[in-house]
């Protein structure tokens, strides 16, 4: 019963200081005009490669699924979310060098 409170307790706590971060980065950045639409566009270039590589990647989940391996539910989900947030967070640096 405590490991259920500590995991709400971590989520809800994770979600309040990633909004917190999120609106203190963007009050500091409209502050030093950084979000312009070189801002956005490397941001939406991201996203939208980072969606195909989570399709990918779940593309192959199901082939293990087929394949019979035993992968559980919350690593199947665990897996995709690292691979989207962690794809987008390396794309937005890549095309921050490549424009």
């Amino acid at each position: 019963m405590t490991d259920t409170y500590a995991a709400l307790l971590g989520l809800i706590g994770g979600l309040v200081i990633g909004l917190s971060g999120m609106y203190a980065g963007n009050k500091l950045a409209k502050k030093k005009r950084g979000l312009d639409e070189r801002h956005h566009m490397i941001r939406t270039k991201a996203r939208a490669t980072s969606w195909i590589i989570t399709l990918a990647t779940l593309y192959i989940l199901f082939l293990a699924v087929i394949f019979k391996a035993n992968i559980s539910v919350a690593a199947a989900m665990g897996t995709l979310l690292l691979v989207q947030m962690g794809s987008w967070f390396i794309l937005v640096f890549y095309y921050q060098t490549k424009y």
